[in-house]
């Protein structure tokens, strides 16, 4: 049985969890749609009136490395938000928006993921490894919003690193000046992908660095966000959280650690 759910189409899976998490809305008597009635349908087509918000600033991320004898990472990265009537941007994050239905948005994403790969230089066990690289992901985005909070998926191709999708559902309580949003994830990742970040080619193999041709496996990730407005355009954020990898990952001989722990910090400025 567990075979067989993990062997499930990733973009069959997010679609599936969407239309439960809908049919659930409506059982309960919710309205999905919290959106006004001008802005459903197609982008180009709906009546919405266009509102731009932008904002810059910066932020740092601190965690665990999976790889045997990395040690922590320390990311920085930007913080460049923008959002209107057609897209929303927000740091390396792009998406076109498609339209929304019932209170369901459907956007065109591009990402580039800026902490994925390697040096070899980066720890004892990749020495000798060749680089692994970031890569720019690009598909469909889904987003449904409700009382009961919000369930995103994602289906994303990166050329030649493979395939990833993704699951997340979060919901935020406001507390004063304060906005906690818990949230939990589970993610897909193509055998193509596992291999390309934690495979071990024959040319790569050495004693006690066997070769080992990746899987496809599922992570899950669990944590919350703290956002902060301390002035009416200033924001800070804080978000902690781990993730649990999956055995395809694991049963690298690259790989050290099954939970890895993470921390983003982040500061904002919003201009309008």
């Amino acid at each position: 049985m567990k075979k067989n759910f993990l062997s499930v189409r990733p973009v069959i899976f997010i679609a599936a969890m969407l239309a439960l998490f809908s049919r659930t809305a409506w059982a309960e008597g919710e309205n999905p749609d919290p959106t006004d009635a001008a802005s459903s349908g197609l982008t180009i087509l709906n009546n919405a009136t266009n509102v731009t918000r932008w904002g810059l600033g910066a932020g740092v991320g601190v965690g665990q490395s999976p790889y045997k004898g990395y040690g922590t990472k320390v990311e920085p990265f930007p913080l460049v938000y923008f959002d209107d009537k057609w897209v929303h941007l927000l740091g390396t994050t792009l998406d076109l928006k498609v339209g929304t239905w019932h209170g369901v948005s459907v956007a065109l994403r591009g990402k580039y993921s800026l902490g994925d790969g390697y040096k070899q230089s980066d720890a004892p066990i990749l020495n000798g490894m060749e680089d692994r690289n970031g890569a720019f992901w690009y598909g469909p985005a889904l987003a449904w919003r409700t009382a009961f909070g919000t369930l995103s998926g994602n289906y994303l191709l990166g050329g030649n690193k493979g395939e990833k999708a993704a699951l997340d559902y979060s919901k935020s309580f406001d507390v004063g000046d304060f906005s906690l949003t818990p949230h939990v994830g589970i993610e897909w990742l193509s055998g193509k992908y596992v291999n390309y970040y934690y495979g071990v080619r024959p040319s790569e193999a050495r004693p006690g660095r066997p070769a080992y041709t990746g899987t496809a496996t599922w992570s899950t990730s669990l944590g919350t966000r703290v956002d902060y407005n301390f002035t009416k355009h200033q924001r800070f954020v804080l978000d902690v959280g781990v993730s649990h990898l999956g055995s395809g990952i694991t049963d690298s001989p690259l790989v050290g650690k099954r939970f890895i722990p993470d921390i983003r910090i982040g500061y904002m400025y919003q201009f309008k």
